[in-house]
């Protein structure tokens, strides 16, 4: 489903040994024109992430509104009253029809979000980043940085979310077969059941990973708080550094001055010591 650009590896070489080959100002106009087109693309990105995740929801409410369709007493009466009791032949079901159009919707999401992130991840590795290491400067490989973590992200919630989508309708076929093994008569179906209860296992286990990588996620936001503190108390630490030598030559001024009154008073009680022994003695 990832559709890659044409030529991917040549573009590539081509377009590393020709950013290699420019000078500094112009790589920083091919940076500025490769930023622009990122920026681009992490919107695209970042829409159709959030399309699928209010899609996601739609097929949950659509998977679980289903479940009322697999009462033919109840689709009977309905239609009966729809059409105000005639024997109409209203065989079309609406939500059907609704979950295909859903289904359809989702898989060309689907494809388009893997068809941006392909283009968005080459432009980043194979144009952006050569281009920034040319110029030099530390904004763009900053900006080639926040690129990368945008693209994680946005991948990360895009395979959580499609991940729940796969699992809501594997649930959805387990029901249906149940429902279908019900029917047929016969009692329950223990292989089934079996089924049932480890899928309710690995939800229950999806949900403790779910709720330790949120854990993480608050972590890591806390510790990145933290750390913009702690580089704020180094800049506070490195102006109280420079003040220093300022502080060490006063203290160095009063030292000699508490010396030289030392001397004096030294020389004075000497003086009254010998003036002392020589008026006794003399």
């Amino acid at each position: 489903m990832n559709a890659a650009p044409p030529s991917g590896g040549a573009t590539t070489s081509s377009n590393s040994s020709s950013t290699y080959g420019m000078t500094p100002e112009q790589a920083s106009k091919n940076f500025d024109v490769l930023r622009r087109e990122a920026t681009k693309l992490e919107r695209h990105l970042e829409d159709r992430v959030a399309r699928y995740q209010q899609l996601a929801q739609r097929l949950t409410v659509d998977n679980n509104s289903s479940t009322s369709d697999n009462d033919p007493l109840g689709q009977q009466s309905s239609l009966m009253i729809d059409s105000g009791g005639s024997s109409s032949s209203y065989t079309t079901n609406p939500s059907q029809t609704n979950k295909s159009n859903l289904d359809e919707e989702e898989a060309t999401l689907s494809k388009d979000i893997h068809r941006t992130m392909s283009t968005m991840t080459e432009i980043i590795n194979t144009k952006m980043a050569p281009a920034a290491e040319r110029t030099g400067r530390s904004q763009h490989l900053l900006l080639v940085k926040r690129y990368r973590e945008i693209l994680f992200d946005c991948g990360a919630d895009f395979n959580k979310t499609s991940a729940a989508v796969a699992r809501r309708r594997e649930a959805k076929e387990l029901f249906r077969g149940a429902t279908a093994g019900g029917s047929g008569g016969g009692g329950a179906n223990p292989e089934m059941e079996q089924l049932l209860r480890e899928r309710n296992a690995i939800d229950n286990s999806m949900k403790s990973a779910n709720s330790v990588l949120n854990q993480a996620a608050s972590v890591r936001t806390e510790l990145r708080s933290q750390g913009a503190s702690l580089r704020g108390v180094g800049g506070t630490m490195a102006a109280i550094a420079g003040n220093i030598p300022g502080l060490n030559g006063l203290i160095d001024k009063i030292r000699k001055k508490r010396q030289q009154d030392d001397r004096v008073v030294s020389g004075v009680v000497a003086a009254c010591i010998l003036f002392t022994l020589w008026y006794l003695f003399g």
